[in-house]
């Protein structure tokens, strides 16, 4: 039995919302992986943030309904967070009431857990009245989050997700909320950073001490927002300690815009959820893919291994391919025949080269599709640079004279003069920023020492570089009075 207690999703992401329709078809997936919770959090849905205080419409309230109807079905619990910490006034009992009255609202349609968001917000009190009636943020958000428990009752799940979500280290904010803040009341914490490449158990462990209670973890992955919209994030669920669950009382994922592309992730992750100490990143990941590529599965494997690039698997671009390409540079560079090497990297690209069709052709969730579709495009154009670039190589690698060595170099540069650069990321980002912040407090936000901004990582681009490179080597190019060796 998971020594978890709540195992789920959070839709939390900055961007387009979840359509009712991906939700749920999210309830359905989620009980069948053996998930528990799911929290309704658009950072883009206006009514859950920047206007908290006006009340949902009633036909956002029928869908909600139908949310909770169905998550009962599944056996997933269907929360609901509201984020005021933009503008509420904390000694302000009208917004307390209206706060109050907005979560009643998902308490009524029958959901028993309800978070109040403190996130991504000035970290002082940003209102006169609120510096004359509390002494720190700490004590405001403790009595606000008391006065929802209260009004709420003791049936209500509080999930409360602080100002100061990452760190290890504590602050004078979290002391003060940890002594205060009733045992009952979940808190929230996003590991070490904000997307958290691991999650330490000694880390976790910290935070509680801190904090007094098991943390309830809000997990960036397989999130890909702002700068990091560039990214589909496919690989594994990866760096989780085995025994975060002495310290954790649950994991909650926060998904991709691209709702049915965050099974991949999700999916493995049910597997770390469900039993730690046995979890096997690569053998769930392929059983992942095998369900979610269902009618293409060999092309979507194919496909999700040029999406496994993420700050938790920052080195994988495809291994199998990048393992091929390592293997030809080693030879070539050695002076060998290569033609085992070279062979063996055409079969690999070309299979990847159809993938893209296979996937329009076969994949059984159309919706899935038709969300990836922009990488889909990627992955083909990125596959046609690096054949592009073999072809070449291997006419170097000939006896061919050596004019039809530089025809075949113009042929190549042609080739890429004619291929668009995909905006989307496959084989790796040529540039992405992870928000890898170590605080968010105003006047300390500043990085952690977790890589941040990746640039030029792109394998389809390495493998034309070398080409190139090798090229202006053998062909005896000039570059400022200096003939370039490879």
């Amino acid at each position: 039995m998971s020594g978890f207690v709540w195992r789920g999703i959070i839709e939390g992401y900055y961007g387009p919302p979840w359509s009712h329709a991906d939700r749920l078809w999210w309830l359905e997936r989620l009980g069948r992986f053996g998930m528990n919770l799911y929290v309704h959090a658009p950072k883009s849905d206006r009514l859950q943030r920047d206007e908290w205080r006006t009340p949902y419409p009633e036909d956002r309230l029928r869908e909600f309904a139908e949310l909770v109807e169905a998550g009962a079905r599944a056996g997933v619990e269907v929360g609901f967070s509201v984020s005021p910490g933009l503008s509420i006034e904390y000694s302000s009992g009208d917004d307390v009431r209206l706060l109050v009255a907005k979560l009643r609202r998902f308490t009524a349609l029958g959901s028993r857990f309800v978070s109040l968001g403190l996130d991504d917000v000035p970290s002082h009190l940003a209102h006169a009245s609120d510096r004359r009636a509390f002494r720190t943020l700490a004590g405001a958000h403790a009595s606000l989050a008391h006065a929802l428990r209260d009004a709420l009752g003791p049936d209500v799940r509080l999930w409360l997700v602080p100002t100061d979500y990452v760190g290890v280290e504590p602050t004078d904010y979290l002391e003060e909320l940890g002594a205060s803040l009733a045992p009952e009341i979940e808190v929230g914490w996003t590991g070490r950073t904000v997307v958290s490449p691991t999650i330490e158990s000694f880390e976790a462990a910290a935070r509680a001490k801190t904090l007094r209670r098991r943390l309830l973890v809000w997990d960036n992955v397989p999130v890909s927002d702002g700068p990091m919209r560039p990214m589909l994030h496919l690989g594994p669920y990866a760096g989780r300690a085995p025994d975060l669950a002495e310290h954790v009382s649950g994991v909650v994922l926060n998904g991709m815009e691209h709702a049915r592309a965050s099974a991949v992730v999700v999916r493995t992750a049910a597997d770390y959820l469900r039993d730690p100490a046995a979890y096997d990143p690569e053998r769930s990941w392929g059983d992942a893919l095998a369900e979610i590529g269902a009618g293409a599965e060999r092309a979507f494997a194919l496909f999700a291994a040029a999406h496994r690039f993420s700050a938790l698997l920052p080195r994988d671009r495809d291994p199998e391919l990048e393992s091929a390409f390592v293997a030809l540079r080693t030879a070539l560079r050695a002076g060998s025949e290569a033609s085992r090497e070279l062979g063996d990297i055409k079969a690999r690209i070309d299979e990847r080269r159809g993938a893209a069709d296979a996937i329009r052709a076969g994949l059984r969730d159309r919706a899935l599709a038709k969300e990836i579709e922009p990488w889909l495009d990627s992955h083909h154009d990125e596959s046609e640079r690096m054949r592009a670039a073999v072809d070449l190589l291997e006419r170097l690698a000939s006896d061919a004279p050596s004019l039809q060595k530089v025809l075949a170099f113009f042929t190549l540069e042609g080739r890429l003069e004619r291929m668009r650069v995909p905006a989307v990321a496959s084989y790796g980002p040529r540039r992405a920023l992870y928000p890898q912040l170590a605080s968010l407090r105003d006047g300390e936000a500043g990085f952690a020492a977790d890589p941040a901004l990746f640039l030029d990582r792109c394998l389809a681009d390495e493998v034309v570089r070398f080409a190139e490179e090798r090229a202006r080597a053998l062909l005896g190019v000039v570059a400022w009075g200096t003939r370039e060796q490879l």
